[in-house]
């Protein structure tokens, strides 16, 4: 018997096997979780507005890390007080760009709620 009359035969005496689910990993944990159709911050979760204050203490984390790396690991050779300055600057870079991309995720996530908040 070929391949070809072999599936045949399977496929008549196994009609409702005609298009089987798709074999899953054990590892796929997506098909486990309910699906909700909406977003994560649509699942009840209250929708804070960016804020100066969340973004300079972000900034302020990031500073300091910057500063040593920048002090103890990178040894670039310059004085601390030029490396305060650059951790100055890389604190006020940083504080704008946090707090541009928190107001920007609040804004996407506003026309997505349709504009309620």
């Amino acid at each position: 018997m070929s391949k070809k009359e072999t599936r045949r035969a399977v496929r008549q005496a196994f009609p409702q096997l005609k298009n089987p689910a798709p074999a899953r990993s054990r590892y796929d944990t997506r098909a486990t979780r309910p699906r909700s159709g909406k977003g994560r911050a649509s699942a009840g979760q209250a929708l804070r507005p960016p804020s100066l204050k969340r973004a300079a203490i972000q900034g302020v984390i990031v500073a300091v890390l910057y500063f040593i790396f920048i002090q103890w690991v990178w040894k670039s050779g310059a004085t601390t007080a030029a490396n305060l300055v650059i951790t100055a600057l890389a604190f006020v870079v940083f504080t704008g760009v946090a707090y541009w991309v928190d107001r920007f995720k609040y804004q996407r996530n506003l026309r997505k709620r349709g504009g309620s908040s």
